[in-house]
């Protein structure tokens, strides 16, 4: 399933996520040689409709021509199949960022994803970055595995927000203890700012010095850092229909519930309109862990409630990400976050 090239495949500059699968018929891992041996790591298309890291990748590469890289570059190009559709993951597939458990592997996918790890972890990476596009309108942030310095230095990078999102196997988790990892949420897909930020990401880490994580160093790269952390995951209940554009459903989600994201939600506010006697919770909150929450909403008429304050992230319009993956998190801020 995973094939490994040390050289750019010919037409990878030129070529768009959907027509990707010509030039890499396959998931691939790709080793690009630099001035510094251990290599920056970036991951693109976990995802097949998020094109940013793609697209960043190729402006860096682009404006150093052909000048030797000043840090080798690992690229890991992922769910090549979906990218083909525009789509999140086909139907059957799993979700290419929830395949990097620390338990051993059981699937095809799980096999390809530690065998990454694994090549990586003998390269000694410099740090990790997976790059996403938001399916909602949502600022720029990282999302960190942790609070270890190291990975806070690295968000600081890219944005004065991060979530703090632990215990999922994601790809950002998997590659924490190796190396500073985050996941970067570049705005909405075809955001020339994500473009721009993720490929003024890249270059930093390609040009930084190796002792950019070292304590006392880089302290002052990016400003403070602003940490929030999802205590939930928002699912709407599979069985129930659901619209966000006013069309009848058991579930109506508000067609600007985008404008939530990143906002002090009080106790009381509005989340959905549901329709009444419902044979299963209709908007079910879940944590990190996969554990079920309960108490987090009310009902009051037709409306669904938050039944305590929070802030959301996530929350989106796109019915197919929400099927295929959740509505959104909810989060607290972190209370001290400085490293």
């Amino acid at each position: 399933m995973l094939q490994q090239l040390d050289h750019l495949p010919t037409g990878f500059m030129m070529a768009s996520a959907r027509d990707l699968h010509r030039v890499l018929p396959a998931p691939s891992l790709i080793h690009l040689p630099g001035d510094e041996p251990r290599p920056l790591f970036v991951s693109i298309l976990l995802h097949g409709n998020e094109d940013v890291g793609l697209r960043a990748l190729q402006s860096v590469l682009a404006s150093r021509g052909t000048r030797h890289l000043p840090r080798a570059l690992s690229i890991f190009v992922g769910n090549v199949d979906a990218a083909r559709a525009g789509v999140r993951r086909l139907d059957g597939q799993p979700d290419f960022n929830r395949i990097w458990s620390t338990a051993p592997p059981a699937t095809p996918h799980e096999h390809m994803a530690a065998a990454v790890v694994e090549i990586m972890k003998q390269r000694a990476p410099f740090a990790a970055l997976d790059l996403h596009n938001n399916s909602g309108r949502n600022p720029l942030y990282s999302c960190l595995p942790g609070t270890a310095p190291q990975h806070q230095r690295l968000a600081r990078l890219f944005s004065p927000l991060a979530l703090l999102i632990e215990s999922q196997p994601s790809l950002g988790s998997a590659f924490a203890p190796i190396c500073p990892s985050i996941s970067c949420e570049c705005g909405e897909i075809g955001s020339a700012q994500g473009v721009f930020r993720a490929a003024a990401l890249i270059d930093k880490c390609l040009r930084a010095a190796p002792s950019l994580f070292e304590d006392g160093e880089g302290d002052g790269e990016g400003g403070p850092l602003e940490i929030y952390q999802a205590f939930a995951v928002l699912k709407v209940a599979e069985a129930l229909s659901l619209s966000c554009d006013g069309t009848e459903a058991d579930v109506g989600l508000s067609p600007e519930i985008e404008s939530l994201n990143f906002r002090d939600l009080p106790a009381g506010h509005p989340i959905a309109s549901v329709r009444a006697a419902l044979p299963v919770e209709p908007l079910q909150a879940f944590g990190l862990d996969g554990a079920r929450i309960a108490g987090l909403f009310e009902q009051a008429g037709a409306q669904l409630l938050l039944a305590q304050p929070a802030i959301a992230a996530m929350l989106t319009r796109d019915l197919r990400a929400i099927r295929q993956d959740c509505l959104g998190y909810l989060m607290r801020r972190v209370p001290h976050p400085v490293c």
